[in-house]
């Protein structure tokens, strides 16, 4: 009797470890004093995914799956959250991989902070995401295409390599001559043959060049410090100003010579249409005409002058008329004298007499 009762008490203490150990394991999963919220949601595949499979709210886990109910064109899944649990009116739910082995979970995403909370029993939005089969078809439909494209490849590279090795094999001859050119050139420089052997291998050229480089360099130091002429033009801000100066005094009469010429357009443009005199000279015909005979009569005129002819001609180009007019001066002043002494008849004959 006393082993019989201890049997009992030990096969009692097997059964607690037991039911004490599986309420461990499912304490988190089921709370018989803990009321559950449900909600639906649909989905078009629900590959993997089974009865009892978690609901987890960003990676955290608030629920379970309740059933699993296959419709006319999807798949109904009800589920049931803690009631702590915020499900929103945009709230998505979607499939997960739990592992690489193919467990599914469903997940719940939190949703926008204004959305109004989702009513108990209300149905979730669902979103399709893609399973283990679509990655793999997906996967395996790429290492066809990679196969192909490097079966390509290789075909292509054989292709190529054959053009290349046709090439260098006719071209063979021309290849060594530009490698034997090439060797005897870089031969002439080492050697120092050549214009560009010698500024490669002149020493006084490199001293040449560096002393340059000194004297650039003692230059911009100079100009750095403000030192000669150059140096105050950039580092001395009097300069500055005045040439700030001189560039708005050029703006200004850039002004000025912009009015100038607005005014000589002006009457550039009447002169075109022939107002004022200026513009009625060059534009009028008429005028041009007279001008031209004046010009002609004037011209003529001249020519007689120079010629001799009428009496400006004779008076210009005749000593004779001039000496003649000089002696009747003479005989003017002498009758002139004698108009004292005579009365106004006698002057007057005394005049005539004395002119013819």
């Amino acid at each position: 009797m006393a082993h019989s009762t201890e049997r009992k008490v030990g096969i009692f203490f097997v059964i607690s470890l037991v039911l004490l150990g599986a309420m461990l394991e499912v304490g988190e999963k089921w709370n018989p004093f803990q009321k559950k919220v449900p909600y639906d949601t649909y989905l078009s595949t629900v590959t993997g995914l089974k009865v009892g499979d978690p609901v987890r709210l960003a990676g955290v886990n608030v629920g379970k799956i309740n059933a699993i109910t296959v419709q006319d064109t999807n798949v109904k899944i009800n589920f049931e959250v803690s009631p702590e649990t915020k499900v929103k009116t945009d709230t998505i739910a979607s499939l997960r991989l739990t592992n690489l082995l193919g467990g599914q979970f469903l997940s719940l995403s939190f949703g926008s902070p204004s959305a109004a909370p989702l009513p108990e029993g209300g149905t979730v939005k669902g979103k399709d995401s893609a399973n283990i089969d679509v990655i793999v078809d997906t996967v395996s439909d790429v290492v066809k295409d990679a196969k192909v494209l490097i079966s390509d490849l290789n075909k292509n590279q054989n292709l190529v390599m054959k053009k290349i090795s046709g090439i260098l094999d006719d071209n063979r001859a021309n290849l060594a001559d530009s490698v034997a050119n090439f060797k005897s050139i870089t031969a002439k420089i080492d050697s120092g043959d050549g214009s560009l052997a010698m500024l490669l291998n002149d020493k006084k050229l490199y001293a040449t060049l560096s002393s340059a480089g000194e004297n650039i360099n003692s230059l911009t130091a100079k100009i750095d410090k403000g030192e000669g002429t150059l140096g105050k033009l950039v580092n001395d801000p009097t300069m500055y100003n005045d040439l700030k100066e001189v560039i708005v005094e050029v703006k200004g009469g850039a002004a000025n010579m912009n009015a100038g010429f607005k005014e000589i357009k002006e009457v550039a443009e009447k002169l075109n249409k022939g107002q004022g005199t200026l513009g009625k000279l060059i534009t009028d015909e008429a005028v041009y005409a007279d001008i031209k005979e004046t010009s002609k009569n004037l011209s003529e005129i001249t020519r007689k002058i120079n010629s001799g002819e009428g009496t400006l001609g004779k008076l210009i180009n005749e000593d004779k008329l001039y000496r003649d007019t000089t002696a009747t001066m003479k005989k003017v002043e002498k009758a002139a004298e004698g108009i004292g002494d005579t009365g106004p008849i006698s002057v007057l004959g005394s005049i005539i007499g004395t002119i013819f």
